[in-house]
């Protein structure tokens, strides 16, 4: 039976692993998002655009290298597969989420649409990407359990609990005025970033070593950005200071930016599991 536990990681000089050109591709990108929010901050209609336009494309982009890599690597051939499937699932899951709420923002023109069927979408969402991050950690659950490892889940915990623990009062404010329903939806996207960087996250550690675990690592590097984008959304939706074009929202951007390279590097690899 095929398994993760006995990899033999490629010694290749540690700057390939940044030096391809796709990763070029990537920073020109990042720059240049931030950029146009640079460019569009005293033009609210351009915002507004740019705010509820991007993410549904550049989640499009990252599940069509997510499919890519799919069909040119197998998806149920085994473990590795079936975590790729996973997260390809959750994306497209995403990718709803976002379309549903740029058709809400650009059709309807419904200002933040939230909550609203798109965070159906979203949330679910989080079901296969979890369910990856579980299958793609458990053949190392003895090192995840090390005294090592815990001390750096404990962080983990310790840091998001107290990010988590300011977001809490105002949400049982806003639920007098906005609906309960509204505040626990809100609430609802950190609390489910933490679960997942809680497994994710240690598996950093991991990397590093060869080939096969760059495209993991853009991955994970997708859900932190993904939870920082969360907390300053809950954040700002609940004090009232959110608005489209908001510089937080770049966060959203890159982390299907990171998604995107992350399946990109999956699709390059041909890479499966190890014996």
């Amino acid at each position: 039976m095929k398994t993760l536990t006995h990899e033999e990681p490629a010694q290749e000089p540690v700057q390939t692993y940044f030096s391809e050109k796709g990763f070029d591709v990537l920073l020109v990108s990042v720059a240049a998002i931030g950029y146009l929010y640079v460019l569009a901050q005293p033009t609210p209609r351009l915002l507004y655009v740019l705010s509820n336009g991007l993410p549904p494309v550049l989640a499009f982009i990252a599940l069509v290298f997510a499919v890519a890599g799919l069909v040119r690597n197998g998806a149920l051939r085994d473990r590795i597969a079936i975590v790729w499937l996973a997260y390809t699932f959750g994306i497209f899951l995403w990718l709803l989420g976002e379309s549903t709420w740029g058709v809400y923002a650009l059709v309807y023109h419904v200002a933040t649409p939230f909550p609203s069927t798109a965070d159906l979408f979203w949330l679910a969402g989080y079901v296969p990407l979890m369910y990856a991050t579980v299958l793609q950690a458990w053949p190392f659950r003895d090192f995840l359990l090390s005294k090592r490892m815990l001390t750096i889940i404990g962080a983990v915990l310790g840091v998001a609990c107290l990010l988590l623990a300011a977001l809490v009062p105002p949400t049982y404010s806003s639920a007098v005025g906005a609906g309960l329903v509204g505040a626990v939806v809100v609430l609802a996207y950190p609390f489910l970033d933490v679960a997942l960087l809680v497994v994710s996250f240690p598996i950093l550690f991991l990397f590093g070593r060869g080939k096969f675990w760059r495209p993991f690592l853009f991955i994970i590097v997708g859900l932190i950005f993904s939870f920082l984008a969360d907390v300053l959304f809950t954040w700002t939706t609940l004090n009232g200071t959110y608005y489209d074009g908001n510089f937080f929202e770049l966060f959203f951007h890159w982390s299907y930016l990171a998604f995107a390279y992350g399946f990109y590097l999956r699709f390059r690899s041909r890479i499966g599991a190890v014996n």
